[in-house]
């Protein structure tokens, strides 16, 4: 048997082995538990959204109808995360297994395309919004840098992106658009420099070379204030801070920077009639001491990206979440594989 056909074998047996680890623990459990389910973008799969974004940012809206519908038939009950913390400090009844569905960063499709599965379902959800780029046009640099890639690529030999050079494969070929997985690796390394650098950068190249911006999607990509009253108004959505500018925080030396991140967003947001806002989202899952501290003292609770299952007590400022996209989430198998990991 060959190496190509038995990789996908391998491959199954793997999601059925970890699947079957979710299964039972959801079955045997009988201390309170905690499951975050974490999503970015919710996109149908014709989306000409898809073109330019990062793979491991982008689930369908049937996925999230099924990851909530499963759920509900394994005897989960659903809760606001706000709702399960308050319980879970005045040492109030917890369910043996609660879960909170999270979204990171506040992009329009939430509203579009996440919002009305949440309302059919009767599902809270918490939304971490980046508080300076609400209502704008925005569009964070991972995308831009896509964009540039497959779009833009004929113009990576002009002297304008000179910067970007260092974090390009000397094999990739400059004449033609390079994939979203290439596209991806770039950015990966990109990451090794701070956000407002990289974002600088872009500015200038834009200055330079105005015809970067004729293919960017027209749709806004992020949620406008209209968007969030009505979810709140629903009583199903609430929100939480995730910077004001999304800038990781362990790129962030200075002291006044990290406030202006981490307690500006606060204060930007209950500005906006958004409150109470008592969650923080760590962007990227980036923590240092300092910007730990901050959070510790202007919220009750922190999100991470570490992956797992929150036990009672947890440490509400280490809060562990699942990230789903297509990858991972796509079938009731690898969703279930996904919670089973350890």
């Amino acid at each position: 048997m060959t190496v190509q056909l038995v990789k996908p074998i391998l491959k199954q047996a793997r999601y059925s082995l970890f699947a079957a680890v979710a299964l039972l623990r959801i079955k045997l459990k009988k201390s309170p538990s905690l499951i975050i389910l974490t999503y970015h973008r919710i996109l149908p799969g014709q989306s000409l959204l898809r073109h330019t974004e990062q793979p491991g940012m982008i689930a369908t809206p049937e996925a999230l109808d099924m990851h909530l519908s499963l759920l509900k038939r394994l005897g989960a009950e659903f809760v606001s995360l706000d709702t399960w913390l308050d319980a879970q400090r005045k040492n109030k009844g917890l369910p043996r297994l609660a879960v909170a569905v999270t979204f990171d960063d506040g992009w329009q499709d939430n509203y579009e395309h996440a919002f009305p599965v949440l309302k059919k379902h009767s599902i809270p959800a918490t939304i971490f919004l980046v508080s300076q780029r609400i209502n704008t046009s925005w569009l964070f640099w991972p995308e831009q840098v896509l964009d540039l890639l497959i779009n833009h690529f004929h113009h990576l030999g002009h002297e304008a992106l000179q910067w970007l050079r260092p974090y390009l494969e000397a094999s990739d070929d400059p004449s033609s658009p390079y994939t979203i997985l290439q596209a991806d690796s770039v950015i990966n390394r990109l990451k090794a420099l701070d956000d407002h650098t990289i974002e600088t950068h872009l500015e200038q190249t834009r200055n330079t070379l105005p015809a970067l911006g004729q293919t960017t999607p027209s749709a806004r990509p992020l949620l406008n204030k209209q968007e969030l009253d009505t979810m709140l108004a629903s009583g199903l959505i609430t929100y939480g801070a995730h910077t004001r500018h999304h800038y990781r925080l362990n790129h962030l030396g200075n002291q006044t920077t990290l406030e202006n991140e981490i307690v500006g967003s606060h204060e930007d947001l209950e500005k906006l009639g958004l409150q109470p806002v008592r969650i923080f989202c760590y962007p990227n899952g980036d923590i240092t001491g300092k910007g730990e501290q901050l959070v510790q003292q202007h919220f009750t609770a922190a999100c991470t990206t570490e992956r797992g299952w929150n036990r009672t007590p947890p440490n509400p400022f280490g809060l562990r979440r699942f990230n789903f996209h297509d990858g991972n989430g796509s079938t009731p198998l690898s969703f279930l594989a996904t919670l089973g990991r350890p």
